[in-house]
C-alpha cells in the first residue's frame, strides 16, 4: 500500500501542535495529499436548562465554535505549503466522530493524545474509539517532536492479527526506516516466539526491507515492555497492533501505559 491521502486532527486554538508539523513533514516525505480536520460542538447539557435560555446559550457557542473552525482552516491553510496538495474539512461535532467519519477516504490518520488549547471546551479525542472504530492506522505524535523522523522504527510483535494488519499498513514508512527491530515479548516458549520473529523478518525482506528480531522478557507486562524498550533505543516510532476494544482501552488508559501517554515522548503508530 501507499499512502496516497493523510488525515490530520487539528485543535482549534493549537495549530503549533506536534501533530500539524509532523503530518506536513510526513505528506512531504511520501508525497501525499494532506487534509486538515477541526471539529467541535456545544455543550449539550444546555439541553437540560430552560427552553429560551438553552437556545440562546447553544446559539452563542455554536457562533463561537463557527469562528474557530474558520480561523483554524485559515492557519492551516497559511502553515501548509503551497507543495503540498491540501484539503480542509469541518465539523460540529466532536472530534473522535469527525475524524471516524472522514477515515474512509484517507490512507493514515495522524493525532496526538494530548495537546493544549487555549480554549477549555475543545473537546479531547476518544484514542480508544478512534484506533478501532476508524479502519485506519492512527499516528499518535509523542509531544517534543519536531518532525517525521523514520529512522529507527520499533516493531511490537505477536503472530496474531493485528500485529500482521499493523506491519503490513506500516510498510510504506518502514522503507524509509535505516534501522528496524523487531520485538517480541516472552511468553514461555522461545523457540516459537523466535520462529515467528523469523518468519516476520524474511516476510519484510520479500519487501526489500531489512531488520533484525529479538525476544525479550516480560517483567512488567507486555505494552510496557515494548514501550519501555523501544524509548530505550530512541526509536523514532513503534508499531503495535491494537487488541481490541477492552485491551486497546487497557493498554491506552491504564497503569504504565497510562504514565507513558501522559508524558507523551513516543511517537507510535498503531492499528486495529
Amino acid at each position: 500500500m501507499e499512502l496516497r491521502s493523510i488525515l490530520v486532527n487539528v485543535n482549534v486554538g493549537d495549530m503549533d501542535s506536534p501533530a500539524l508539523g509532523y503530518a506536513i513533514d510526513l505528506a512531504q516525505t511520501m508525497k501525499a495529499e494532506l487534509i486538515g480536520l477541526a471539529a467541535n460542538q456545544p455543550d449539550l447539557n444546555f439541553a437540560g436548562m430552560d427552553g429560551g435560555v438553552a437556545v440562546d446559550l447553544y446559539s452563542m457557542e455554536r457562533a463561537d465554535i463557527e469562528g474557530q473552525l474558520q480561523r483554524a482552516e485559515e492557519a492551516f491553510r497559511k502553515r501548509v505549503p503551497a507543495s503540498i496538495k491540501s484539503e480542509w474539512v469541518s465539523y460540529i461535532t466532536t472530534p473522535t466522530k469527525a475524524l471516524i467519519e472522514a477515515a474512509s477516504s484517507v490512507d493514515l490518520i495522524v493525532a496526538g493524545s494530548k495537546t493544549t488549547t487555549m480554549f477549555q471546551q475543545v473537546q479531547a479525542t476518544d484514542w480508544g474509539e478512534l484506533v478501532v472504530s476508524s479502519g485506519r492506522p492512527v499516528i499518535d505524535v509523542a509531544q517534543d517532536v519536531s518532525g517525521a523522523r523514520l529512522e529507527k522504527i520499533c516493531i511490537g510483535w505477536k503472530d496474531i492479527r493485528e500485529a500482521r494488519r499493523a506491519v503490513a499498513d506500516a510498510l510504506p514508512l518502514l522503507k524509509f526506516a535505516s534501522e528496524i527491530r523487531a520485538v517480541t515479548i516472552d511468553e514461555g516458549d522461545q523457540v516459537a516466539e523466535k520462529n515467528s520473529l523469523d518468519m516476520l523478518i524474511g516476510w519484510l525482506r520479500k519487501h526489500d526491507i531489512a531488520a533484525s528480531g529479538e525476544v525479550i522478557t516480560n517483567p512488567e507486562g507486555f505494552v510496557d515492555v515494548l514501550e519501555s524498550t523501544a524509548l530505550s533505543w530512541s526509536a523514532d516510532l513503534l508499531v503495535i497492533g491494537g487488541y481490541g476494544h477492552s485491551r486497546m482501552r487497557e493498554w491506552l488508559f491504564g497503569g504504565m501505559t497510562r504514565r507513558v501517554l501522559q508524558n507523551n515522548s513516543l511517537t507510535r503508530f498503531i492499528s486495529s
